[in-house]
Formats: structure tokens, C-alpha cells, sequence
């Protein structure tokens, strides 16, 4: 016979399983984007700043992580949203990701964070037509909408490999986190592929923090480095890029943080590994 108590644990266990399973659902419509690398046919896309923001998708009611979890944005914020599912981005400007994601977390208690955020609109997830005519269809709909806060992300051509990294280190030199290229031709198909691109002049990646190993000399009674995993189970050491105060308090364990890289060993563990910031949504954004 089970108890009362065990039951209820058993209850939670399960709630919590569908729901993760419900957004791991919604995740899977959205486009995700493959690394850039020389050799793609550059003139067969259109490119765009890549925002340091959080990825939200509107499904038409409600706007959701990329993870599909509820938004919690004021009532203001989306009124007179359509019907039809936008892909964008909440993004306060370049340089500005701790405070997008400080706003999201508290959800709609914090008004003036809102008020500072804007939704940077770069697809339509339900139109039919390739990406070159949904983001003529996209510039109609932010019109639409009529908010100063949605904004429909601008997009342009380049001619070659060479003007595109050009424009990858003006926009990284201003403050940007890089470029987005959408291939021209595609439809809006869910899952990782060609059909999206990034480009940064850095990678970067999501771990889980595992444990903290202890600081030596100067760093003594601090943390040292974090003990990391990768989603594929492997386990490295971040030690560079923490700031006296990341050691002092450093990242809970069972966070998830962003690593920088330059490239991967032979055996898939990153190079020149340094901690960059703790991601409390568990995901990049585009």
C-alpha cells in the first residue's frame, strides 16, 4: 500500500514530466541554426544581425521560450498581436542580455523592464512561402501591428564571403553579437539545417555546472574553476574568464552557464574554454 505522501511526490513527478515533454514538443517547431562555415553560397541568403536577446515565439496567443514555456509579458506588451505565429527575438539593445533576461524572469511585476525591451520579428513560422517572400509578408505584419516595440528585424544581401566578414566585424566591433544568414529559398522547416546560419567571431556553448573545485594561491577559500557538462555527457574545467567576484560566488551547481571557445580537440572537448555568463533560460536565442 502507498502512502499519501508518496503518492502526491508521485503526482508531481509525473505533472512535471508531461510538461517538460509538452515544451520539448514546442521546442521542436521552431528553426535552429547551424554554424557558419566558408564554402556556403552566401548570394542565396539574406542576412541579419544576430540579437543577444531571448528567443520568443508567438504562437498566435501566447508567447513562449524557445524552450515552448510560457512568457509571463504584461497584457500591454501583446495586445493586438495577430492570430498567425511570429519567431523573434526580446532584445534591449547591444550588450544589454542580463537585463532581457533579469525582465523575463520577473515577468510582468517588472513594468519598466518591459517598457525597455523590443521584439525583434524574424520570421513567420505559418506562411507557405520561402524565406524571401515571408520577410516582405514579415515587414506588412510589424506595420500591422503598429507597436514601436515589435519591429520586424532588417535584412539584407551581400555579394561575397569577403563583404560578409567585412560586416561581421563592423557589426562585432559595434557591440553586436554577430550575423544570422536565412537561405532565400527555404520554407520554415523545424529542427537544425542549412536553411539558418550563425556567424560570430567566437563560439559559444551551454554546459551544466557540476561542482566547483577549489582556488590555490591567490584564489585560496575561492572557487578555482567549474567542473562542466555538455549535453552529450562529457566533462571539462572552466577556470578562465571568472572575475574574483564569479569565484567569490561562483554559479550554482546544476546551473547552466555559456561557455567562449576557439574550435574543438579531436576528441569534441572545446579549446581555450572561458566562462562567459550564467544562462538562466537554458538556451540560446536564434
Amino acid at each position: 500500500m502507498y502512502s499519501l505522501p508518496w503518492l502526491r511526490r508521485m503526482s508531481v513527478f509525473l505533472a512535471l514530466c508531461i510538461l517538460c515533454a509538452a515544451a520539448a514538443a514546442r521546442a521542436d517547431t521552431l528553426t535552429l541554426a547551424n554554424s557558419y562555415r566558408p564554402g556556403l553560397d552566401v548570394q542565396a541568403y539574406w542576412v541579419s544581425e544576430k540579437y543577444d536577446g531571448i528567443r520568443a515565439h508567438w504562437d498566435g496567443r501566447q508567447l513562449r521560450s524557445r524552450q515552448g514555456l510560457p512568457i509571463d509579458a504584461p497584457a500591454w506588451f501583446t495586445r493586438g498581436w495577430p492570430a498567425q505565429a511570429l519567431d523573434g527575438e526580446l532584445w534591449a539593445g547591444r550588450g544589454q542580455f542580463a537585463a532581457v533576461q533579469a525582465t523575463v524572469a520577473q515577468g510582468r511585476k517588472d513594468e519598466d523592464g518591459w517598457r525597455t525591451l523590443r521584439y525583434m520579428v524574424f520570421d513567420l513560422p505559418q506562411h507557405p512561402g520561402p524565406f524571401g517572400q515571408r520577410q516582405q509578408a514579415l515587414q506588412r505584419v510589424a506595420q500591422g501591428i503598429g507597436q514601436p516595440w515589435v519591429q520586424a528585424a532588417a535584412q539584407w544581401q551581400v555579394p561575397s564571403h569577403a563583404a560578409l566578414m567585412e560586416q561581421l566585424h563592423a557589426v562585432s566591433k559595434a557591440g553586436a553579437e554577430g550575423l544570422m544568414l536565412r537561405r532565400a529559398d527555404s520554407p520554415y522547416r523545424p529542427g537544425r539545417s542549412d536553411d539558418l546560419v550563425k556567424l560570430k567571431l567566437f563560439d559559444d556553448a551551454e554546459a551544466v555546472v557540476v561542482a566547483h573545485l577549489p582556488g590555490k594561491g591567490k584564489y585560496q577559500g575561492m572557487t578555482g574553476a567549474l567542473l562542466v557538462q555538455m549535453p552529450g555527457g562529457q566533462r571539462f574545467k572552466i577556470g578562465s574568464g571568472l572575475t574574483d567576484a564569479d569565484r567569490a560566488r561562483p554559479p550554482a551547481i546544476g546551473s547552466t552557464i555559456t561557455y567562449r571557445f576557439n574550435g574543438t580537440h579531436a576528441s569534441g572537448l572545446p579549446r581555450f574554454a572561458r566562462y562567459w555568463r550564467v544562462r538562466e533560460d537554458g538556451a540560446q536565442g536564434q
